[in-house]
């Protein structure tokens, strides 16, 4: 009930957002009377002005630094800071958004780079140990950054004042994240509007429309409606689509396939595909191994070395898709129906460029009997933290408030109706799809901290399958050995943290 709860929570995220989104190019200044607005779409929900207490406020100039990721390929790339107009309509929304915030507050919004990895994560240890101010808000991709919580790092943002204009509960955060990151009554970090990746990082599945229509496959948009489309009938329609091309006695590159995917990330998707998880919480807010979902797991492992290494259609490249660029040209170019990858590719040109004309499906559902299709975020979409040496924490936890209601106001509605939606998807059903996609996104703890726990979800299923190996019962039985002492240590770790 508490996750049902969490997911109508994200669609109304949606509801407000999705049919009010404008064209930004440098609209001029905002101010906290009369807010950025812009032509409307369809029918928009209306969040409101922004809250008296923020509206209030006038930090007279004072610089807020903001340490964010430096990624490529659209993950974290310009999220938070863009340096001018460009007349494309995401880069601009983010510029008006910052400048929102900039006027509403009284504040200088100043943007340093770190590194994507573990370079961020380094600088503020370096900054904490220390005792430096020198970051008022740092994000990183939510497999490094919550390495920094167990570290004592950054700030519960229920405490230490932050929570005075910062609040978690309002529609512009990701609740049913947040209802998994919490521990112990405690946040550290949090996602939402402002993360752009959190929306491009989901993972659905690409199909080519064309390909479809030349296999006389029924209507797939008509399969997803009917509730139809599980893991089965993936696996079925993929065994019939192979054509042998080149002559070389070598399925390969050149060939025709069903579905192109890797033996690594790609595995990752069909935890929160099929609703299991790997963590739940006991009654006192802290993790624990959840045994509800094994013989699930087990079952779910089984479908997937079979679509990976029993059919004919499918096409695997190992590793962490050892060429992108190979993986974006097999879909692309016609050479394979389907293609479970991340809501970015739509952003590539690659995809940009297709000939063919493609769909998004979601991912497909354990069996019939599921009531839901849900989603996977790649555990590389940005979180927010508040480091612990931070000179106003308050002025912090405020900036990040109205970069969120502004980023929920006004940038998601670009980014997902008039980007999105309208550039990429061609057909009113296919946008009706999307919408059942992103409002179900669902979300597991072993994923949110997977750093600190070594990444229990993936590991359990992704290291055998990139081993080829059919027996799963031993790998989930050393994470079962071993999970309880790293959920034993994080925990130690986070009781002695005193802020």
């Amino acid at each position: 009930m508490k996750r049902f709860l969490s997911l109508l929570l994200f669609a109304a995220i949606l509801a407000g957002c999705i049919g009010c989104a404008s064209e930004s190019g440098g609209s001029g200044a905002v101010t906290k009377d009369n807010p950025s607005s812009g032509d409307e779409t369809g029918i928009r929900q209306d969040i409101g002005p922004i809250s008296e207490a923020l509206a209030a406020l006038d930090y007279k100039g004072e610089t807020v630094n903001i340490l964010a990721r430096e990624e490529t390929h659209h993950v974290g790339e310009n999220e938070i800071w863009v340096e001018e107009y460009t007349n494309d309509p995401v880069n601009d929304a983010i510029y008006d958004r910052n400048l929102f915030v900039q006027e509403l507050l009284g504040v200088n919004i100043r943007e340093e780079r770190g590194s994507s990895a573990g370079g961020i994560q380094d600088t503020i240890d370096k900054m904490v140990g220390s005792g430096e101010q020198t970051y008022d808000i740092v994000t990183a991709s939510v497999h490094y950054g919550t390495k920094m919580i167990t570290r004592g790092n950054v700030y519960n943002l229920y405490e230490n004042g932050i929570d005075t204009y910062l609040d978690p509960t309002n529609p512009w955060w990701a609740q049913y994240w947040i209802e998994e990151a919490e521990v112990d009554d405690r946040l550290y970090c949090i996602t939402g509007a402002p993360a752009l990746s959190l929306t491009r990082m989901m993972y659905v599945i690409y199909y080519n429309k064309t390909t479809a229509d030349e296999h006389q496959l029924e209507n797939l948009y008509d399969v997803v409606e009917e509730g139809r489309w599980t893991m089965d009938y993936l696996t079925e329609t993929v065994s019939g689509i192979y054509t042998y091309n080149n002559g070389n006695d070598i399925r390969d590159v050149e060939d025709d396939f069903g579905i192109v995917m890797d033996n690594f990330c790609h595995v990752d998707i069909f935890w929160s595909s099929f609703d299991m998880h790997m963590l739940s919480k006991d009654d006192d807010g802290w993790f624990e191994l959840n045994t509800r979902d094994k013989e699930m797991i087990s079952n779910a492992y089984d479908m997937i070395y079979s679509l990976l290494y029993e059919n004919t259609g499918s096409y695997h490249m190992g590793g962490f898709k050892d060429d992108g660029a190979v993986f974006e040209d097999m879909f692309s170019n016609g050479k394979a129906l389907f293609a479970p990858v991340e809501l970015l590719y739509a952003e590539t040109p690659a995809y940009r460029n297709m000939q063919d004309d493609y769909g998004i499906l979601p991912t497909p559902k354990y069996d019939e009997k599921q009531k839901d299709y849900y989603t996977f975020a790649h555990d590389q979409y940005s979180v927010f933290m508040i480091p612990s040496t931070v000179k106003n924490p308050e002025m912090s936890g405020a900036v990040l408030e109205a970069m969120a209601y502004e980023s929920y106001r006004s940038l998601h509605p670009i980014y997902y109706d008039r980007v999105l939606k309208g550039r990429y998807l061609s057909d009113p059903q296919s946008r009706r799809i999307l919408d059942k996609i992103v409002t179900n996104i669902t979300m597991d703890a072993a994923w949110i901290y997977g750093g600190i726990l070594d990444v229990p979800a993936g590991q359990v299923m992704r290291s055998p399958i990139e081993l080829e190996l059919r027996a799963f019962a031993s790998s989930y039985a050393k994470v079962e050995r071993s999970l309880p002492m790293k959920m034993k240590l994080m925990k130690i770790a986070l009781e002695n943290i005193d802020y």
